[in-house]
């Protein structure tokens, strides 16, 4: 159903490369001034925390653990990323995409070290959408995100 895991890997690092791009270029009144719901600040410190659980909610999936995180789900995560904007709350856009930068490395360092089996691998744990949550379903959900804020940024900024 999804690309290979090398793949998939592949494509995240262009999508986190693309937003790190499009964040990296903004001048500061930019990166701090809202979009509607979000600032791109708050895009960043929404990445940084993304990319953690991220790793978590993988790990969880090779458990045949529901992720944590899923609760808020049915919700857009609203509480999640609430959390997200206040725990990694610095307005420094050197501070926050160094904190994405970390939490990145950490996560491709997991997910490169799995068997590739694992990848689509079907616990038995239910995606609140329908279907099997897979470790290859939470990687395609973060690199969706990041092309769709960066989008989103490039469109504000046209």
């Amino acid at each position: 159903m999804f690309a290979p895991r090398q793949d998939q890997l592949r494509d995240l690092d262009t999508a986190y490369r693309g937003f790190r791009a499009v964040a990296e270029a903004l001048p500061t009144e930019k990166f701090l001034a809202s979009l509607g719901d979000w600032s791109p600040r708050d895009i960043a410190a929404h990445f940084v925390g993304w990319n953690r659980i991220t790793l978590a909610g993988c790990a969880a999936l090779r458990e045949g653990e529901v992720p944590f995180y899923f609760y808020d789900g049915t919700n857009d995560y609203r509480k999640i990323n609430a959390g997200f904007f206040q725990r990694f709350s610095s307005r420094e856009r050197d501070t926050l995409l160094g904190q994405i930068d970390q939490a990145m490395q950490e996560l491709v360092a997991y997910l490169g070290r799995m068997d590739e089996a694992e990848w689509e691998q079907d616990t038995g744990v239910v995606h609140y959408r329908g279907g099997p949550a897979t470790v290859a379903r939470c990687v395609d959900s973060l690199l969706r995100d990041y092309r769709k804020h960066t989008e989103e940024i490039h469109a504000a900024d046209a």
